[in-house]
């Protein structure tokens, strides 16, 4: 069993998210005003955060990061600081305030208290100070500082139901119940719990919890400023350098390198970078700074298999990426019928190398062999390599290789688990009929979950199959568990996001695709999912940084898509004279393309040519797209009686390209009432 240890980095800190409201709209109505409220609003942050002995950590754009060894200190420079920006002219600012455990790296700070540190921040209105439970309970017995119970909220992102109270001093305002907004969970048709009721719940464990970690480890917390002392807890596991001549010892080699990934990838305070990225590695001549600067980790771990018939030799070492240096390194000497402990001893070292805090279930995780037939392994390890290339005949035999693997091992539940994720795969690549593959994928789901229902694979296809079915509840639980058996599944990280792309929650839809590209950073349709969320959340900024960094990467295999990629960023941002040159490329392949080009030009000034686009549509579009495109180009020329000419047939009914691209070209007629009668029959709401 692993002895959990608590890192020399962590400290015990009191967090204040501070927010300028309404600068954003304030920039753009008057940008010399914006800047110096700004200016006066750092200095002032500056002098008081100094004067009660706290610590700036992060400015970002109208808000700040700062930390105080002291609640009450935090608690009255807030004050301080709200009383001091409610004096003419006034900075309407929002103060958060929580308290928890935090790890410190060179210019941030992370760790579960910041972000809800940040949840109660968004919570609060301008004059404002919100904290948690827990600030309250550290500053009842201060007389001066006066405070007012609103209720608890779900957070987003946080388990259990939140107390917030407000600071209620002279002058600081205190929100209405219906004022409290900011990043809460959406509201569900559960029976709501009686305050009275989740109150106890939450002081009286949350108080036991409390005393039994103070107790285990309170000559372990200690606070450290020194920032240089932390690193950000996160490895790329590089394929191990095959020194054999065996016919097999290629799977071995990549099958041990993804077993101890997959092993670590349970580990939440782990950020382990997916095989997709770190296969790229593979015979690299590349040093490892250079590796660990291009996939954003702290650790490197390599090494290499020698394999003499039964016998096999492993060689791992972990590597420290920022100074080149060797933490630890062993030699193992195994068989092949005792190589399934391998992945565990491996990833107990790198753990105590770390000095990885691991919660039980984590050490049980950690625990668990997947087979102990050598023989099923060998089959399995095949599978796995057909099914990653995707395309009809490897699917097909990726099936008939896991089906072996279970004749020679009933219980090999990741092999059920994957037989279902290649059955459903072939609706994609083999035009396999979906009904019928979702019922046959989940009978071997079914069979994986009764033998193991630890498997992260089992519900990310559960989540899949149930996303594309309509079923959301079940997909929304089924991609939970998947994340929480395996916080580093980068196929659930990324079919999380698509989840949400479906629901239309954008902001949840970026928290899953940035994750998965933290995991993935060097994978094409990784970043360019992570792409089109920052677009769906009209992050254009961001999105455009990314897209050039994708067309820096990527542009000799997937320049068609980045293309793609180019001209829906402009077209989001009424760029339309950029979006030209990308489309005019885009439509020689596709000329589906052809209504955003002829919008483009008309919105241009160029009418000539956006009458030359409606031609191209009427002699090449398909006759089930022909009318849609049509009103589009129609739209932008504000040619009313043909918009709905095009829009009122039967064939653009037929289409659901409409019902997306509504409000996007079609927005200046929303109070037409021929438009509403279209609307209503396409069955859309106004």
């Amino acid at each position: 069993m692993l002895l959990s240890k608590m890192p020399t980095n962590r400290q015990l800190a009191a967090i204040m998210f501070t927010d300028i409201e309404g600068y954003t709209s304030l920039m753009q109505r008057d940008e010399k005003e914006a800047v110096k409220i700004r200016e006066r609003h750092r200095n002032t942050f500056e002098m008081t955060t100094e004067a009660y002995n706290g610590k700036i950590i992060q400015y970002f754009g109208d808000g700040t990061l700062s930390i105080f060894k002291s609640t009450v200190e935090a608690v009255d420079c807030a004050i301080e600081l709200q009383q001091a920006f409610l004096q003419e002219p006034k900075i309407p600012v929002r103060i958060g305030i929580h308290v928890g455990d935090i790890l410190q790296s060179k210019d941030d700070i992370i760790g579960d208290a910041v972000n809800v540190a940040s949840r109660i921040e968004s919570c609060a209105i301008s004059g404002s100070v919100l904290i948690s439970d827990k600030v309250h309970d550290q500053i009842r017995s201060h007389q001066h500082i006066k405070t007012k119970f609103l209720d608890a909220y779900e957070l987003k992102n946080v388990d259990d139901a939140m107390p917030l109270f407000a600071i209620a001093n002279e002058g600081l305002a205190i929100p209405k119940k219906e004022e409290v907004r900011g990043k809460l969970k959406q509201p569900t048709n559960k029976a709501k719990v009686p305050f009275y009721k989740k109150k106890r719940n939450i002081f009286g464990l949350a108080a036991i919890v409390a005393l039994l970690v103070l107790v285990l480890n309170i000559k372990s917390v200690k606070f450290n400023t020194d920032t240089n002392t932390t690193k950000d807890l996160s490895i790329a596991v590089l394929p191990f350098d095959n020194l054999s001549t065996d016919k097999d010892s290629e799977f071995f080699r990549d099958g041990i390198t993804e077993d101890i990934l997959t092993q670590l990838s349970k580990l939440k305070e782990l950020r382990v970078i997916s095989r997709t990225s770190v296969m790229q590695y593979k015979g690299t001549e590349k040093t490892i700074p250079e590796i660990a600067e291009e996939l954003g980790v702290s650790y490197i771990l390599e090494g290499s298999i020698r394999k003499y018939g039964d016998d096999i030799r492993i060689t791992a070492q972990l590597i420290d990426a920022s100074k080149d240096e060797h933490l630890w390194a062993e030699n193992y000497d195994k068989t092949l019928t005792n190589i399934f402990s391998l992945q565990t001893e491996v990833s107990e070292e790198i753990v105590d190398a770390l000095q990885i805090n691991l919660s039980f279930e984590e050490q049980q995780k950690l625990a668990v062999v997947s087979t102990q037939n050598i023989d099923a392994y060998k089959l399995f390890l095949e599978g796995r390599s057909e099914a990653d290339k995707r395309n009809k005949e490897s699917l097909a035999k990726s099936i008939l290789l896991y089906k072996e693997a279970i004749a020679l091992d009933p219980n090999y539940a990741e092999a059920f688990a994957e037989i279902a994720n290649s059955i459903y795969l072939e609706t994609y690549y083999s035009r396999r009929n979906p009904k019928e593959a979702s019922e046959l994928a989940r009978e071997y789901l079914e069979k994986a979950e009764a033998i193991n229902d630890k498997i992260s694979r089992i519900y990310s296809v559960k989540g899949l199959i149930n996303n594309i079915e309509g079923n959301l509840e079940v997909a929304d639980v089924a991609f939970k568990k998947a994340i929480e058996l395996s916080p580093n599944d980068l196929t659930a990280r990324h079919q999380y996001s698509t989840f949400f792309m479906y629901t239309n929650q954008y902001e949840k839809q970026l928290e899953q695709a940035e994750i998965a590209y933290r995991l993935d950073p060097l994978s094409f349709p990784t970043a360019n999912s992570y792409f089109r969320a920052l677009l769906a959340n009209n992050e254009f900024e961001r999105a455009e940084t990314m897209l050039n960094k994708i067309q820096k990467q990527h542009k000799n295999s997937n320049q068609f898509v980045i293309n793609r990629s180019y001209f829906k960023l402009y077209l989001a941002q009424h760029h339309y004279d950029k979006a030209i040159p990308y489309l005019k490329d885009i439509v020689k392949k596709q000329n589906v393309f052809n209504r955003f080009l002829g919008y483009s030009y008309v919105k241009t000034g160029d009418t000539l040519s956006a009458y030359r686009i409606l031609d191209s549509i009427r002699i090449n579009a398909h006759p089930r797209e022909k009318s849609h495109q049509l009103a589009v180009v129609f739209a932008a020329l504000q040619q009313t009686d043909s918009v709905l000419f095009h829009l009122d047939t039967i064939r653009n009914k037929q289409t659901r390209t409409f019902r997306r691209e509504q409000h996007d070209f079609f927005s200046y007629l929303k109070d037409n009432p021929d438009f509403k009668k279209i609307l209503q029959d396409h069955g859309i709401s106004d």
